[in-house]
């Protein structure tokens, strides 16, 4: 027997199918890029940014999936009229997989005549790539590994280490033009900053762009600000200047 629909029912069947191809085929963070169209240099920013956001030693995949997709269809979106954001790479406050390593005079000899093994698992585990031994008569050394990994979670593992001092991120000193990303209670947000003007010292001018990416939805503008031009802070600041904050803390 068959089981006939009414016009309306049959309607309403083929709009939640429609709805469901839609959600199955298309991205839901409102990218134009495709998959293929991105640069080593786009990955490379998107991981970096994960590791920040989340602190784990390796970047989360589905985190590193969103910030990709939000950079492209931000600089897709709003790069024709805001070309300065096309250029405004993400730089972190640290090298990423290079930590520096100060071990006490006794234990640094034996780094120096490569006698020192309590190290030796670490160093698998992580993939070490490089010992840099050039300032190994300061007492201290600079490891490097394969991948990126999150300096702070490596520097917690060596500092555990016998003969250690401390061991430490390799910071990266100086301002320049860069990206603030935030992970906020319903989102990501992003703030653009341009700087120019003596930037080792801090930028003597500068220029924002702030923008939201909620979930399962497009990336949104909320507001353009050079203080220079406009010394009152927008009503959007607020917010946005939490994403500063929070990067001095990665």
């Amino acid at each position: 027997m068959k089981i006939l629909l009414p016009n309306f029912w049959r309607i309403a069947l083929f709009l939640v199918l429609l709805s469901l191809l839609f959600v199955c085929c298309s991205n839901p963070f409102g990218s134009s890029k495709k998959s293929h169209d991105y640069t080593s240099e786009d990955m490379e920013e998107a991981e970096v940014i994960a590791l920040c956001l989340s602190g784990d030693i390796t970047a989360p995949a589905s985190l590193y999936n969103r910030v990709l997709t939000n950079l492209a269809a931000i600089r897709s979106s709003y790069g024709i009229n805001f070309t300065q954001i096309n250029t405004i790479r993400f730089r972190a406050p640290w090298v990423p997989t290079c930590i520096i390593i100060s071990f006490e005079p006794g234990t640094s000899q034996l780094v120096a005549n490569g006698e020192y093994h309590a190290w030796d698992e670490l160093n698998k585990q992580y993939q070490l790539t490089e010992i840099d031994l050039s300032s190994i008569r300061y007492n201290w050394v600079l490891l490097s590994f394969k991948g990126l990994l999150h300096p702070r979670r490596l520097s917690e593992s060596y500092s555990k280490l016998p003969g250690v001092r401390y061991a430490e991120p390799n910071g990266i000193f100086g301002y320049s033009s860069n990206i603030y990303p935030r992970q906020a209670l319903l989102g990501l947000t992003y703030l653009f900053r341009n700087g120019w003007g003596d930037c080792p010292s801090g930028c003597i001018s500068n220029e924002y762009w702030y923008f939201v990416a909620y979930e399962l939805s497009e990336t949104i503008f909320l507001g353009y600000w050079n203080p220079q031009k406009d010394p009152k802070e927008p009503d959007w600041w607020f917010d946005a200047k939490r994403n500063i904050e929070q990067y001095r803390k990665f």
